[in-house]
C-alpha cells in the first residue's frame, strides 16, 4: 500500500514514497529502517543530504557516504511512537531515483503520519543504535559546506493513524484524549473492550509519563528514586513492566499477596482507586462531597472515598437514574475519556 507524503523543500510539492512493506492499517510495533522508509537497497537512491534545520544547513552526501549510511542503517530495528512536533534537529534527506523523497531525523526518525491533530507516529532506533547512525552527523559538523538560502526541508503527511471508536459520544472525547498523547496505538482497535487489568495499568503508566513530563516511566521511577522489581506476581511473567512500576509506586495492588489477574476485567470502583493513587502523585487527594449516587449501596467500604473522589473532580458523572455503577466494568474508550479528565485536573492543579 502506498501512502502520501508532502515534502517542502523550498517549495510545497506531493511525492509518493515506493510501496511499503506493512500493514498501513494496524502498524507494528517495530520494523527495520527499510520498511519504515520503503527503501529496500541503497542503488534507489538517487541523492541525499544531510539538513540541520535550525542551522538552515546542509551538505549534500557522496554515492559512498549513501552506501555506507543506507547499509548500516537498513537492518536496524526501529520502534514506533507517538510524538509531538518530529521536525526537529538534523536529517538525512533522501531523493529517490524515481523521484520520491522521504526523511530520516536524528531526533524522531521516520515520520510516516500524523496521530490526530498535534501528534505523529514516528520509527525511531534505540538508544543505542541511534549512536551507530550519528557519525555522519559528526562529519556534517565538522564540514564548511553548503547553506540553504533562505528555504528547509520539511515532512508533512495527510495520513493519520488516529483510529477512533465507533460511539458517537466517544469519538470527540477520544481525540482530544489523542491530542495529550494519552491514546496509545495499540487501543485503538479495542474501544469497546472492557479493559484488562494489564491495560489499565499500562495506560495509568502513559498518563504519569504525560502528565510528568517525562520521557518514559524509567525516567520518573529515577527521578522519584523508586526502585521497582521485575516479577511482583507470580502471574505476570513477560507482562507489561508497568504493573511492576505501578506496584512499586503504590498506585496498583494485587488480587492477593501474589497474584495480579493481569487479563481479568476492573470493575469501576477498581478503577477510581487507581486513578485517585496516580493523581496523587501530581496533586493533593482529598474530598468532603457526601451525596449520594442512587446505588450508593453497591460501593464496597474499601471504594467508598475513591468513589466519591472520582464524582467529586467530575472523573465519573452520574447518568439520568443517578448511579455510577461501580460495579459495572469499565470499558477502554471509558478509561481514556476518564484519565483525560484527569490529565486536566492534575495539570491545572500543578499550574
Amino acid at each position: 500500500m502506498t501512502k502520501r507524503i508532502i515534502c517542502v523543500i523550498m517549495a510545497v510539492m506531493m511525492i509518493m514514497p515506493s510501496a511499503l512493506s506493512y500493514d498501513v492499517v494496524n502498524l507494528p510495533n517495530s520494523m527495520t529502517f527499510a520498511d519504515a522508509t520503503g527503501i529496500f537497497d541503497s542503488s534507489e537512491i538517487a541523492t541525499a543530504d544531510i539538513c540541520d534545520i535550525d542551522a538552515n544547513k546542509y551538505k549534500t552526501l557522496t554515492p559512498s557516504e549513501i552506501e555506507q549510511f543506507y547499509n548500516t542503517a537498513a537492518n536496524t530495528t526501529l520502534w514506533r511512537k507517538i510524538i509531538p512536533t518530529p521536525f526537529r534537529g538534523v536529517c538525512i534527506n533522501f531523493t529517490l531515483s524515481d523521484g520520491n523523497s522521504i526523511s530520516y531525523y536524528y531526533n524522531s526518525g521516520v515520520q510516516i503520519g500524523k496521530y490526530g491533530d498535534d501528534n505523529y507516529i514516528c520509527y525511531m532506533p534505540s538508544s543505542t543504535d541511534s549512536q551507530k547512525l550519528t557519525y555522519l552527523m559528526s562529519e556534517f559538523y565538522d564540514t564548511q559546506e553548503g547553506v540553504y538560502g533562505g528555504g528547509s526541508w520539511n515532512v508533512l503527511t495527510d495520513n493519520d493513524f488516529l483510529k477512533l471508536p465507533t460511539a458517537e459520544w466517544a469519538k470527540s472525547t477520544i481525540a482530544e484524549a489523542a491530542k495529550k498523547s494519552l491514546v496509545p496505538y495499540d487501543f485503538t482497535n479495542k474501544y469497546e473492550n472492557n479493559i484488562t487489568r494489564e491495560e489499565m495499568a499500562v495506560l495509568i503508566e502513559n498518563f504519569i509519563v504525560v502528565t510528568g513530563n517525562y520521557a518514559n516511566m524509567n525516567e520518573y521511577m529515577r527521578a522519584t528514586g523508586t526502585v521497582y522489581l521485575e516479577g511482583s506476581f507470580v502471574d505476570c511473567v513477560g507482562r507489561d513492566t508497568a504493573i511492576d512500576c505501578l506496584y512499586a509506586i503504590g498506585v496498583l495492588n494485587g488480587v492477593d499477596g501474589i497474584h495480579f489477574n493481569p487479563d481479568g476485567t476492573i470493575t469501576r470502583q477498581e478503577a477510581s482507586a487507581m486513578m485517585a493513587r496516580a493523581a496523587n502523585l501530581f496533586m493533593y487527594v482529598g474530598t468532603e462531597y457526601n451525596k449520594k449516587p442512587a446505588d450508593w449501596g453497591s460501593v464496597d467500604s474499601w471504594a467508598s472515598f475513591y468513589v466519591r473522589w472520582c464524582l467529586d473532580k467530575g472523573l465519573y458523572q452520574l447518568d439520568d437514574a443517578n448511579k455510577v455503577y461501580p460495579k459495572d466494568n469499565i470499558t477502554v474508550e471509558q478509561a481514556i475519556t476518564v484519565l483525560s479528565r484527569l490529565y486536566d485536573l492534575a495539570t491545572y492543579w500543578e499550574s
